[in-house]
């Protein structure tokens, strides 16, 4: 990866909008996860390499037409390997998660058995790494497409439903010249059309060329793999509670202009000045989010936990603000878990 460090605690602020039917507030926040599989911190120059075998037209490919049994038929799928990691090295270029991404897409693969996985030799290992000048390697050893066409009718509303799902497994391996172990993870995808009508052909005719859809399909699995593969923004919902308590009106005031530290202090003097229980679950819950943007999780997670105990001593039972906290307090515990881990991806630890 590059060498440069990415803030991995850093949250960005959106617009506050009013939650429908509810006294809350929430805020879209971006945050950064780690990718399913990590490289090495060394790893500034990735080469993808592909490795596989066609799959075979006879393979994976079937259609059951309304009142009819299913039948496999033939259909080529031997350019979807070089779509995937088209798509895939076209991403990674874009995430400037590496100093360079280069791309093999003849296969390395000259067996023909389209069920067996075979790596690549440690010799051709270092052999492709001192040629192309890179770190790493990563492969894709198969690609296998099962597309399903299908028809039904409707008899509730009297209309032909004509579907189209396509499912792709795909298998990769994860090599260092220097290093002897192997790195494999597989993924499996869904891709799926429908069309709808009260005429059958025309149900059928508004689905996509078969082969075309193979390719659309092939494509998607590519741009979705990047975030397998290297850490990710995701946004994220963060609900406050918004109180009518003077105090808690000032945090929410400051909120608007980002003013954090003035928005923690306000919502603590009002736990402290308050004999409502429940404005002391609110105010906590509103103090985690805020010490989450400003990047201190543990002390997030102690005011979540606040919050969530309090609502717990209440006479009565507020579900939806005690449910509400306690998923925020196991998002809290998985984002820890996950910083962790990013630490180790980005190299800062």
């Amino acid at each position: 990866m590059k060498t440069y460090k990415i803030k991995i605690l850093l949250i960005v602020w959106g617009t506050v909008l009013l939650a429908s039917c509810t006294n809350l507030l929430y805020t879209s926040l971006d945050v950064l996860r780690p990718a399913k599989v990590a490289f090495d911190a060394e790893a500034k120059n990735l080469l993808i390499v592909n490795n596989t075998v066609v799959q075979p037209p006879e393979i994976g490919h079937v259609t059951q037409l309304l009142h009819e049994n299913p039948r496999n038929i033939l259909l080529q799928s031997d350019s979807l390997s070089i779509f995937c990691l088209g798509a895939l090295t076209e991403e990674l270029n874009g995430k400037n998660f590496f100093s360079s991404v280069l791309l093999i897409p003849e296969s390395k693969n000259k067996g023909g058995n389209f069920n067996l996985i075979s790596h690549l030799s440690a010799d051709s290992v270092h052999d492709l790494c001192f040629s192309q000048q890179t770190d790493a390697i990563l492969s894709l050893d198969k690609i296998k497409v099962n597309d399903d066409l299908s028809e039904f009718y409707l008899t509730e509303t009297g209309t032909f439903l004509s579907t189209l799902e396509v499912k792709y497994e795909t298998s990769w391996s994860i090599y260092y010249p220097n290093k002897p172990e192997i790195a494999t993870i597989q993924f499996k995808d869904t891709i799926y059309w429908e069309s709808e009508s009260y005429f059958r052909k025309k149900g059928m005719s508004e689905l996509p060329n078969r082969g075309d859809a193979l390719v659309d399909g092939a494509l998607n699995v590519g741009q979705k793999s990047v975030n397998r593969f290297v850490p990710y923004w995701e946004k994220a919902d963060r609900y406050f509670f918004n109180s009518h308590n003077k105090l808690m009106k000032k945090g929410m005031d400051s909120i608007y202009v980002k003013n954090w530290k003035s928005a923690i202090e306000y919502w603590d003097l009002a736990m402290k000045k308050t004999k409502s229980t429940l404005t002391k679950a609110h105010a906590a819950n509103n103090i985690a989010i805020a010490y989450e943007i400003l990047g201190d999780i543990d002390k997030a997670l102690e005011y979540a936990t606040q919050s969530y105990y309090s609502l717990g001593t209440l006479s009565f039972v507020d579900y939806d603000s005690f449910f509400r906290v306690a998923e925020y307090i196991n998002v809290l515990t998985q984002r820890k878990k996950e910083i962790a881990t990013l630490k180790i991806q980005l190299g800062e630890i």
